[in-house]
Formats: C-alpha cells, sequence, structure tokens
C-alpha cells in the first residue's frame, strides 16, 4: 500500500515538474471557466425560485464533457479550416476543480497554446468568441453590483498569458484526487 502511494505522488510531481515548463511546451495562455448552471425543475414560485425554476451544478461528466465541446470550438474558431481539412490542433491541458459536495463550484483551468501568427488580444478574443459559442459557460457574473464588486469580478471568464507559477496552481489538488482531474486535448 505504501509503495502505491509513494508511486502516485511521483506520477503527480512529475506531472507538475513536466508543466512548470509550459511556455518551453508552447502552452503560454491559461483560460479559467465557470459552467453556467443548468435547468433542474419546476416548483411552486417562491422568493428563491421567483419564476418557478430551480437550477443545479454541473455534474463532472457533464463539465468533461462541456470541456471537450469548449476545445473543440476553439480549435475552429482559431485555427478554422486548417483544424477541418488538415486536422492540426492547438495543444490544451486541463484541470478540472471544485466538487459539488463542497464549497467550491466545479471549474476548469486550461493551459493552452498560442499560434505564432495571433497577437495575445487576437488569441483572447477568439477564446472569447469560442466560449460564448459553446453556450454552457457563464460570460457575465450575475450576481455582480457595479457599485460594490470590483471590476474582476464583472465576467465568470479569465484568460491571461500564464506566469510561473500558474501551472503549480491549476494541479494543486492533483495529489489529494489523483490524476482523474486533469484532461490532454
Amino acid at each position: 500500500m505504501l509503495k502505491q502511494v509513494v508511486i502516485k505522488k511521483d506520477y503527480r510531481l512529475e506531472v507538475v515538474k513536466w508543466l512548470t515548463n509550459a511556455k518551453e511546451l508552447g502552452l503560454t495562455q491559461g483560460l479559467t471557466v465557470m459552467p453556467k448552471k443548468v435547468f433542474y425543475k419546476y416548483v411552486p414560485k417562491t422568493r428563491y425560485a421567483v419564476d418557478g425554476k430551480v437550477y443545479r451544478h454541473l455534474t463532472k461528466d457533464e463539465l468533461e464533457r462541456a470541456n471537450a465541446r469548449l476545445v473543440d470550438l476553439i480549435n475552429r474558431v482559431v485555427l478554422k479550416n486548417a483544424y477541418k481539412r488538415d486536422g492540426k490542433k492547438l495543444v490544451a491541458v486541463g484541470s478540472i476543480e471544485g466538487d459539488n459536495s463542497s464549497c467550491i463550484d466545479l471549474h476548469t483551468h486550461f493551459l493552452l497554446q498560442k499560434p505564432d501568427s495571433y497577437t495575445t488580444e487576437q488569441f483572447h478574443e477568439k477564446i472569447i468568441k469560442a466560449i460564448e459559442l459553446s453556450g454552457e459557460f457563464e460570460i457575465s457574473n450575475p450576481n455582480y453590483r457595479a457599485d460594490k464588486d470590483s471590476e474582476d469580478k464583472m465576467y465568470r471568464y479569465k484568460v491571461e498569458e500564464i506566469t510561473e507559477g500558474w501551472s503549480g496552481y491549476i494541479t494543486k489538488k492533483i495529489d489529494k484526487l489523483e490524476l482523474n482531474r486533469l484532461y490532454f486535448y
């Protein structure tokens, strides 16, 4: 049993070491997305369900499928015909964080490859377009209050150029949850 624990810890360390060289691997962009809640059922109207609808968070399996569709859309929007015709793909590594039973909502962190032909701003615009096309991830924060919240809380996604600690940040939960929350696209 102890040997299995040591082996799993070694795998995690190897993955983290590999991902800390993300810039050398061409993974220069970070993306964090929050999935939308989905309709669950109708209930009598109350102050909690004004319109009589109850929504629930996505399950891990549903989020995995939504992530795969998002990466597919990013490839279609960024690479256009080369994706369909030549089978070219951007390299993407995703990490699901959170749990429906804890205080942290399920969300995904991605490391993405940016093609050399795009500037950072152009690439970010394409990613936002793919998020909008997917329809499965929140764009704006429904709880945002302009008078009380800072501007960085206005949106439910974040696209940024990665820094040194980003790879370690997105893999911080892997040692506890094994490698089943890390995805390579």
